[in-house]
């Protein structure tokens, strides 16, 4: 796997794509360069996966403009750990605003200056490595979660809640040694060894969005 991503660039005027090419890979980037949105999407769908990507896309270029670019990389859950950079001309600033609150980096406002830009790629360098690290530790919280059984989960939660052993047998229908069972058989797939770091693991696979409910496949 690369050691950092490649920056995918998405713009229709020739011109702008091969200087920003040449600068961007002057400033050691990896760089794919497409003329229109409909090549940068058939590009990725093909691409190995994980997908690592920096994604900078002209906020202008029918017949895709780039926030229905945008919109297509959240549908398919790129933009989860790839940060977008749009490049606005000043007609587009407020659709480059909008663009940002759907969850864009940042835009940068034709015609752009190498300060402006350099500095804001690398912040989105960290801010993919960040949320690489984080997708990490989601599916490796999910991985534990799915290896207990649907009763296993509902003792946990409950455990993670506070109940007593005797209040999870009497809220399950089930005999409070069936519970300890359960219990001891959670805390072991968790790698947790009280009620307490259950519960911090619990509250950890929620802030990471995870799907808790007992009855989903396991």
């Amino acid at each position: 796997m690369n050691q950092q991503p490649t920056i995918f660039l998405c713009d229709d005027d020739e011109d702008v794509r091969g200087g920003l090419s040449f600068l961007l890979r002057q400033s050691g980037f990896d760089v794919r360069a497409f003329a229109s949105g409909e090549e940068l999407l058939l590009a990725i769908d093909a691409a190995p996966k994980p997908l690592r990507a920096i994604f900078v896309l002209d906020l202008d270029m029918p017949p895709m403009d780039g926030d229905v670019v945008h919109d297509r990389l959240i549908e398919r859950g790129y933009a989860r750990r790839s940060p977008v950079i749009f490049l606005s001309g000043r007609g587009t600033i407020p659709r480059a605003v909008k663009a940002v609150n759907k969850g864009a980096l940042d835009f940068v406002e034709k015609p752009y200056t190498n300060d402006a830009l350099l500095p804001l790629l690398h912040q989105a360098l960290a801010l993919e490595r960040h949320r690489g690290d984080d997708a990490k530790r989601s599916d490796f919280l999910q991985s534990m979660w799915d290896s207990l059984s649907a009763q296993q989960r509902k003792v946990a939660l409950l455990v993670a809640a506070g109940d007593l052993n005797k209040i999870i047998a009497a809220k399950l229908d089930i005999v409070e040694r069936t519970v300890e069972v359960h219990r001891a058989k959670a805390f072991e797939k968790l790698g947790v060894d009280s009620a307490a770091a259950l519960a911090t693991t619990i509250a950890s696979m929620k802030a990471c969005g995870m799907d808790l409910a007992p009855d989903s496949a396991a």
